[in-house]
């Protein structure tokens, strides 16, 4: 990929302050690309941009319930007015705080688990099609999980694991309504990522487990999945749209 590619391109990234966020956020604005980070603490968020160093001009926060319609229609229309327009999507806004099997699954859990991982990316891609429309170009990339692609691990509560499978399928409805305009939508299904929320959840034993579990013997680091963003984002990719491409280290073909 050439050092500039993404030049002229502006980019919304969701979960701003995660670990694949950042990391994409930052391989891009190598790539001339401007960028906007959305997220409901800003605190957070703007910590991780100056401790980056990044060029303001070329970066900013912005809050965002990904969760509230009105909120994620506010912040769409900010990073619009602040950046000149919205070519790329990236909706890294995700996770869950606990394993919880089926039984144990509260209604109060489940509501809470989808609207972050399934309706946030109903609301976030709505909204960003008219932007994307205007410019003529577009590149929607959704975040999804292995959990959303095999159940077997039993590591993933269930709530997440059904969101983020419907992530998948709701992309390619998305996919085919607005492919005319010129605009891709795809889904990505990262394994386990050493972010620092997952780096929280994961045990010593965990950890050994899912590396076992792994062909390739080792657990994603955040530019594993930040690579294959930035394939869907740019123009590279303009022929591939609807698809869920795996980024597990081979795990999901041995589960």
């Amino acid at each position: 990929m050439e050092n500039k590619c993404f030049l002229n391109k502006n980019a919304v990234i969701t979960g701003g302050a995660g670990g694949i966020a950042l990391t994409t956020c930052n391989s891009l604005l190598a790539h001339g690309a401007k960028v906007t980070l959305l997220d409901i603490d800003l605190d957070t968020t703007n910590k991780k941009i100056e401790g980056f160093g990044w060029n303001k001009e070329n970066v900013k926060a912005i809050f965002c319930d990904v969760t509230d319609s009105q909120s994620v229609e506010a912040a769409y229309k900010n990073s619009n007015a602040w950046m000149g327009g919205i070519d790329i999507l990236i909706t890294c806004a995700g996770g869950y705080s606990k394993y919880q099997d089926f039984e144990n699954t509260s209604e109060e859990d489940w509501d809470k688990i989808i609207a972050l991982n399934l309706k946030s990316v109903f609301l976030c891609c709505k909204a960003v099609i008219p932007y994307m429309k205007e410019r003529g170009w577009g590149r929607i990339v959704n975040i999804g999980s292995l959990a959303g692609r095999s159940a077997i691990t039993g590591t993933s509560p269930v709530a997440y694991g059904s969101a983020k499978a419907a992530v998948s399928m709701l992309t390619q409805y998305l996919a085919k309504d607005i492919a005319q305009y010129n605009i891709t939508a795809n889904t990505i299904a990262p394994g386990t990522t050493k972010t620092e929320r997952v780096e929280k959840l994961l045990t010593p034993e965990k950890h050994d487990r899912f590396v076992n579990m792994t062909p390739a013997k080792r657990l994603a680091e955040p530019g594993d999945i930040a690579d294959v963003i930035l394939f869907l984002a740019s123009d590279d990719s303009r022929y591939v749209t609807g698809v869920t491409l795996d980024v597990n280290g081979g795990r999901l073909m041995v589960l």
